[in-house]
């Protein structure tokens, strides 16, 4: 792609032009997907949709992680978020789904992949921020819904350069093999694509874990930088575009380590 000095007009269909949006998506769709932005609206409408496939259609499934098979899963991974299920607003997503919506490199009908999302939250959560719902994919290994597909991010079904953006939100973590899941998110990331990851910042030991909880819920080797991060995904890291990290003074407390970043190969 060209580089566009700042002077120059962006492509009619780039982010973050609330205009373009709109001409794209249409007024009605865009307004009633905006209202998606207020927490518990978005929360009413996954619930009511949660409530429905799961409720009435008895469609919860979990990917089968046959025994001997190569995949470096955390143990747990699945009965831990299981019971995590019901948060079905996501919240959390803001952290990463807000920065990400305003990067102009990204076209309002951007191909997005969204990792572990669990619930349908994060993914109508993007399309609070602008996308286009149609566009976006889940992947987990827990699935209700028609939006989430059923795999392991180490190994997914996705053609090479499928997306024009991948999100992990607070999932690589799960991974006892981080470096391996980010060259699988590589291969499905198109050159020039962008890549957000969260990960939980937690000053409790692992083994103060265990004990509260009888299990550890994620990887035996914790994520502990956004440095780490990208260490995971090497010479394909080309352009940081956002860096979070936790402050020396809330250091005692749970916190997110968030980094988005271009890929180029």
């Amino acid at each position: 792609m060209k580089p566009r000095c700042s002077g120059e007009p962006a492509p009619a269909n780039l982010m973050p032009n609330p205009s373009q949006i709109r001409r794209s998506k249409g007024l009605l769709r865009h307004t009633l997907d905006q209202l998606l932005l207020v927490d518990l609206i978005r929360f009413a409408v996954v619930a009511v949709r949660y409530l429905w496939f799961v409720g009435v259609r008895r469609q919860l499934s979990t990917h089968d992680l046959k025994t001997g098979t190569d995949t470096p899963v955390a143990k747990h991974t699945i009965s831990h978020n299981l019971k995590g299920l019901r948060d079905l607003a996501v919240n959390r997503s803001h952290l990463l789904v807000r920065p990400l919506s305003v990067l102009e490199t990204l076209p309002v009908d951007a191909r997005i992949l969204s990792i572990g999302p669990r619930s349908e939250g994060e993914l109508f959560n993007l399309a609070a921020h602008g996308f286009t719902l149609k566009n976006v994919t889940g992947l987990d290994l827990i699935s209700y819904s028609p939006r989430v597909q059923l795999g392991d991010m180490h190994a997914m079904r996705f053609d090479d350069d499928a997306f024009d953006a991948v999100i992990l939100g607070w999932v690589l973590a799960y991974s006892e093999d981080p470096a391996r899941a980010a060259r699988e998110v590589v291969r499905v990331t198109r050159s020039g694509g962008i890549v957000a990851v969260g990960v939980e910042y937690s000053p409790q030991s692992q083994e103060d874990i265990v004990r509260e909880l009888g299990y550890l819920p994620g990887a035996s080797k914790r994520i502990a930088s956004c440095e780490e991060i990208l260490g995971f995904f090497g010479d394909a890291v080309d352009h940081v575009y956002f860096n979070h990290v936790v402050a020396a003074r809330d250091r005692n407390r749970v916190g997110s380590l968030c980094v988005i970043f271009s890929i180029v190969k």
